[in-house]
């Protein structure tokens, strides 16, 4: 046992431990840790961009403020042409959802549904259908607390972004001098790899969810579904989520179409055009944003999901891929340094 704790294995996993513990004990903190999450994502996409302005000797602080006029600009010029657009087809959808025409369309759907199983029961799956139907809508107040929330939700992401981007070498800095000397070069080494994977991986998912959402609009807008561009932003957003995000997205546009033509005859094309786009997704889409980063074994990806599902839900499947990949390099950069820098003791 004794000579477990002088090996090189036992060093490796306790600084794997020092690293993920921090992140697992937050996770525990609900909103915060979204806040930490969303502020160190919107970092790592913007940092360069950043960091090039700074090298034209703009100072940073003042980088960061034309950077957030920037993309505000962007953000009021497209609220004020697509934000109507949105609400208007959220309030379609929750007008449909309402009243006779939901009854039958449920009686319909379960109609068809006992001409393909004859062995469900009707009367279960219809109460089950309607009583999620009306559960996910809410009352106006519990409505109104949510956009509060996500209102203040965006103001601290704002903020903390805005101090993270500014103070980004000085908190590297603080962290590195904290280190022993003999572990510097190795520590140094571990922080460029994580942020460089990390970074790339996140920039990535942006990109990549962005093209989704164009695919998917121009799709269910070519075979006449209604409500496309609300479910593209949809289908691009649960695209982060390898494997399960698309199986989850196309659940919506059924029962959108259910709502549209009241049956399913929609639900082959829709099928087809997800086909097109996961299709389009791999072979083009994944390999120019991502490169090597995400040459993973479908099992371990998919075991990772499930972990962090298990763990946090939805957000656990977001970031399964991006601690597998933090814990996967400080394995590597550990075990490597220990080795290279001829390191005996820690």
């Amino acid at each position: 046992m004794q000579n477990f704790f002088q090996s090189r294995l036992w060093k490796v996993l306790l600084v794997t431990i020092l690293i993920t513990l921090p992140i697992v004990i937050l996770s525990q903190f609900g909103e915060v840790f979204l806040i930490l999450v969303l502020s160190v994502a919107l970092t790592m996409v913007t940092k360069p961009l950043i960091d090039k302005m700074e090298k034209q000797k703009i100072s940073r602080t003042i980088s960061i403020l034309i950077f957030y006029l920037f993309v505000g600009s962007i953000v009021g010029v497209s609220g004020f042409y697509f934000f109507p657009m949105l609400l208007s087809q959220i309030d379609n959808i929750s007008a449909m959802m309402r009243g006779e025409k939901l009854d039958l369309l449920i009686s319909s759907l379960v109609v068809q549904l006992n001409s393909i199983l004859p062995f469900i029961d009707s009367t279960e799956v219809s109460t089950s259908i309607k009583s999620a139907i009306e559960g996910s809508q809410g009352n106006p107040l519990s409505m109104a607390s949510t956009i509060m929330e996500i209102i203040l939700m965006s103001v601290l992401v704002t903020l903390v972004t805005f101090f993270l981007l500014n103070d980004y070498y000085k908190i590297q800095k603080s962290i590195i001098e904290q280190v022993p000397n003999k572990y510097f070069e190795m520590a140094l080494n571990m922080i460029y790899k994580l942020e460089l994977q990390l970074s790339k991986y996140i920039r990535g998912v942006v990109t990549e969810s962005f093209i989704v959402t164009i695919l998917y609009t121009i799709g269910y807008s070519f075979v006449g579904i209604q409500y496309a561009f609300l479910l593209g932003i949809i289908g691009g957003v649960l695209n982060i989520i390898p494997f399960a995000g698309p199986f989850i997205a196309v659940i919506p546009v059924i029962f959108s179409s259910m709502l549209q033509y009241g049956d399913l005859r929609m639900f082959v094309p829709i099928l087809i055009i997800n086909v097109i786009v996961q299709q389009l997704d791999e072979l083009f889409i994944q390999p120019k944003v991502y490169g090597k980063i995400l040459h993973m074994h479908p099992l371990v990806i998919i075991l990772a999901i499930l972990i962090g599902n298990e763990l946090l839900g939805i957000l656990g499947m977001i970031l399964a891929i991006p601690m597998y990949t933090i814990i996967s390099v400080t394995i590597k950069e550990t075990n490597w340094g220990l080795k290279n820098y001829r390191i005996t003791q820690l």
